[in-house]
């Protein structure tokens, strides 16, 4: 049984480690499709072409994985082909307003949108199957699909649960750290951040990542915030397993980080910004959701030890080990490709 990635540039490191994980209990050959030359490995194949489409008819794939995206509506017609569905519509939307310049861009944009998102529907509606990774993509498309799956896209093992367990918890005998995450834009709250640190002197902060605002933060940063650069993410596990107390991810959008997720299996619980995607993950208890800089403020000064570990022990309970994740994700697309009425011929 063979099955096709399509991917639109070059695998980095964490989308190799989806990838074989995947290959690891495919019952077959996993092929990664790409107009970009990929890193070989013994686990999956690769094929760079110039044209996907017709690699696509050529070699006659069981089943196909790709991100839905509208330049990918076209796989469906070719091959069984299951999309995984991101961010929604006002997900899409946010992102792009957030760096628009006038109210006639933001009209325009939010417009366009509304036009893109009968694509992202008729691509869910006409797919052989469907992987939501998180709530709001869920919510927005799984329901379009009889063979929808919810899924979170994140790197924490088993392994890595276990390990978080084994650490002790904040007792309040030192000062809290508290650790950011991510790029460092203002997309994600990096500058949200620093002027957390600057009214919270005895807390420690550190921001992991890169990003436009490093210089600027760099020279701005006072003196409880420290900023340690981008970790590769073995080390950035066992970093924040080790080091860190909470987690302060003020991100304006709700798109599906995995940042949450993978602060939550390192045994972190987040304060973050009450958007559609964390608001509902901290009202289970995972952490806290908050209505701007003033309210993360109080927050963190009033944390205590008792409410670290309870969000703590909820959040490495909440989150399901990667492999397992991932093994359910290949049943479900195994079942796919056994099931589907496709004609494999098709022009």
């Amino acid at each position: 049984m063979r099955m096709a990635y399509v991917s639109p540039g070059e695998l980095d490191g964490r989308a190799i480690e989806g990838i074989i994980e995947h290959a690891r209990i495919w019952p077959g050959r996993i092929v990664v499709v790409s107009p970009r030359k990929q890193r070989s490995s013994g686990e999956y194949d690769t094929i760079r072409t110039d044209d996907v489409s017709a690699t696509l008819r050529s070699e006659r794939f069981d089943v196909v994985g790709a991100l839905m995206r509208p330049e990918y509506a076209y796989v469906a017609d070719i091959a069984p082909t299951v999309y995984t569905a991101e961010v929604d519509r006002r997900i899409r939307t946010d992102l792009m307003v957030s760096r628009a310049t006038s109210r006639f861009d933001r009209a325009r944009i939010a417009l366009g949108q509304v036009r893109i998102d009968r694509t992202y529907r008729s691509m869910a509606r006409r797919a052989a199957g469907l992987h939501c990774n998180g709530q709001q993509a869920w919510d927005s498309y799984g329901r379009l699909n009889s063979r929808s799956l919810q899924v979170v896209d994140h790197r924490i093992f088993a392994s890595d649960l276990a390990a978080a367990r084994r650490r002790e918890v904040w007792s309040g005998d030192r000062p809290l750290r508290v650790a950011f995450s991510g790029r460092l834009v203002r997309e994600k709250g990096a500058d949200t951040v620093a002027e957390v640190a600057r009214r919270l002197p005895q807390i420690e902060f550190v921001m992991l990542g890169s990003g436009e605002l490093r210089d600027q933060l760099m020279a701005s940063a006072p003196a409880n915030l420290s900023l340690l650069g981008f970790k590769p993410f073995s080390e950035w596990k066992q970093y924040v397993r080790d080091t860190v107390d909470v987690a302060l991810l003020p991100h304006p959008q709700g798109d599906p980080s995995c940042t949450y997720f993978e602060m939550l299996g390192s045994g972190v619980p987040v304060v973050g910004l009450r958007n559609t995607m964390w608001g509902p993950l901290a009202d289970e208890g995972l952490g806290w959701a908050e209505h701007g800089v003033d309210a993360l403020v109080k927050r963190l000064a009033q944390l205590r030890p008792a409410d670290v570990r309870l969000a703590r022990e909820r959040g490495l309970t909440h989150v399901e080990p990667f492999e397992d994740m991932v093994a359910t994700r290949v049943a479900h697309l195994v079942e796919i490709a056994r099931d589907s009425s496709l004609p494999r011929d098709r022009a």
